[in-house]
Parts: C-alpha cells; structure tokens; sequence
C-alpha cells in the first residue's frame, strides 16, 4: 500500500513540475496587467492634451487612437478584441539603438530543449506608408542575437495583426532577455502595435497543433548569466578548494595566507 501510494505521489510531482515548466516566462505578456512587468528605452506616456503620443514614446492602451489623433480607433488588442483589453503601442524614436520593449530577466531552466518565442505586432497608423523595421532578439543583457527574422511588416494593412515566431535551444541554463528593436529612424509613420509575447518550452507554446509548425532548432550562441544556484555551487566549491590548500601547508609547516 505504501509502495503504491509513493508511486501515486511521484507521479503527481511529476506532473506539478512538468506544468509549472509550461509556462510563459515573459510577465505580462498580453498587458493587461497595464505598464508593468518589462522596461522600454523610450518614455512612458499616457495622455498629451492633443492627445498625441510623441516619438520615443509608449503607452498601454485599450486603442491606439486614444494616445494619437492618427492612430487606429477602433483597432483593439489580439488577446481579447474588445474594448477591454490592452496592447502596447509606440511611436518610433529616430535612435535605433534604443531598445523599445524588453523583458524582465527569464530563467531558462533545460539546456538542449526546444524554445519558443512568440508574438503579433501590428502598424497603427492610419496611413501608414514607413513602417518599422523590428527585429527580437535575445541576449543576457549585452551580447544579442536575433530571434529568427521577424515578420515584415510592409505587407501588412494597419490594423492587421501579424504573428511572427521562432524556436531555438540553447546550450546551458541560465538567465536571459527578449527585446525589441526597430531599424527604422524616419519619421511620418513608424508607429507599432505589439500584444500576446510569449516565451517557453515550444511543446506547451499558444500555437502547438495549429501554426507554426516544428520546424528545425537553432542553438541560441549568446552567453548567459549563471542562476544562483550555480554561484552558490561555484563559490562552495571555491571556499572548499581554498580550505584544502590551507590545510594541506599547515601540514607542511608553511604559513596560510
């Protein structure tokens, strides 16, 4: 009875930890819990008397037309698409070096397990005829690499949700961020939707079983920060090294250090 008992209770371990590996590693992803859970170069703003969201600006809304006289109205999230959901909007800066969306810290947990990202970006001004040129990416906060290519815009009409993914692995654990660039410093359009980010293992991602499909792996080249763990594991083992040599010249007679 107890036999079976504990076999019943690893499984069910089994089980919390594969689902609790199963989840969005981006926080607030969809943005409905408003301006939190990720860091912007830009500024954040919400209402300008005109209103008119300025460049190297963004704000979280429940329409783009709400922060911008020429934005799309009546153009409301993709997680929801009703008036009571939220998305990000920008207006580009013409500093392309600045990033604008990026994650919290992310801890990826598996080496060598495929990854997903995932996200749906969108033009929203009205007229749009310069759209920006993003790029996601992934790095540990110095070093970056791009996030397979991410899907142009330029086909696009405003208004128009576009998704756009990729899957990787990489080669050791560790902590890492996702962020968003725009290659794009002119002005007169420019502006951007973005809503529903994700990021995780690739078999528990919102688009398993429709699109995309499994597609081949890239490994992720890019350094990570170790977890604390492995400090803690490091700096264990640098302190056991460090007693060992003492004891080992204290048995010589020499002197410690």
């Amino acid at each position: 009875m107890r036999r079976f008992s504990f076999v019943i209770a690893a499984a069910f371990m089994a089980a919390l930890a594969s689902h609790a590996g199963a989840t969005n590693l981006i926080v607030n992803g969809d943005f409905q819990s408003g301006n939190t859970g990720f860091t912007s170069d830009y500024s954040y703003n919400t209402l300008n008397p005109e209103p008119e969201l300025v460049e190297g600006a963004y704000s979280v809304v429940e329409k783009a037309g709400g922060v911008h006289f020429a934005w799309l109205d009546d153009f409301y999230d993709h997680t929801l698409g009703t008036s009571s959901g939220r998305y990000f909007v920008a207006n580009a800066s013409s500093d392309t070096d600045l990033a604008v969306w990026q994650s919290n810290s992310i801890t990826v947990s598996q080496a060598n397990t495929p990854y997903r990202f995932e996200a749906w970006i969108s033009k929203i001004y009205q007229f749009e005829s310069n759209p920006p040129q993003l790029a996601f990416q992934i790095g540990d906060g110095t070093n970056w690499t791009n996030l397979g290519s991410t899907a142009s815009l330029d086909e696009v009409n405003p208004g128009e949700w576009l998704f756009t993914y990729a899957d990787g692995q990489f080669a050791a654990a560790g902590t890492y961020y996702v962020r968003l660039k725009n290659a794009n410093g002119g002005d007169g359009g420019n502006d951007l939707g973005l809503d529903d980010i994700y990021f995780g293992l690739r078999s528990a991602s919102p688009s398993v079983g429709s699109t995309p499909g499994s597609e081949s792996v890239t490994t992720y080249n890019v350094a990570a920060v170790p977890e604390p763990s492995t400090w803690a594991m490091a700096l264990t083992g640098l302190a056991a090294g460090g007693l060992m040599i003492r004891r080992t010249r204290q048995r010589r007679g020499g002197a410690a250090l």
